[in-house]
């Protein structure tokens, strides 16, 4: 489970970016093709913010639909049962624009 060692790596940013202060809240985009599973992510974290800066914090994640462009028309759109064709045209051309992040989005600090 690999969540575990992304949650690692997330505390440390964001008790970097918290300068010793309390979070209150961590809002984390997750691309629905990154890989990682947004349930045990936020596992994870509640095993991991005891005795840190995020000990009271909640982690709020977004789930990113994946979105693709298509080379051939120009067209945008939402993919629907991983079908990679852009549904305009019928084009296999298409390369992926949204669906593969995972960042955190913003912290709230308690003032």
């Amino acid at each position: 489970m690999h969540e575990l060692s992304i949650i690692q790596s997330m505390m440390k940013i964001v008790e970097k970016a918290s300068n010793g202060k309390e979070v209150e809240k961590i809002v984390v985009k997750i691309g629905k093709m990154s890989g990682v599973e947004p349930y045990f992510l936020k596992e994870s974290f509640d095993v991991f913010k005891e005795n840190t800066v995020c000990k009271n914090a909640e982690m709020e994640i977004v789930e990113v639909d994946i979105k693709i462009e298509c080379y051939s028309c120009g067209e945008i759109s939402k993919v629907e049962g991983f079908d990679f064709r852009c549904p305009k045209c019928q084009s296999g051309k298409t390369k992926i624009i949204s669906g593969e992040e995972l960042y955190i989005d913003y912290i709230e600090i308690k003032e």
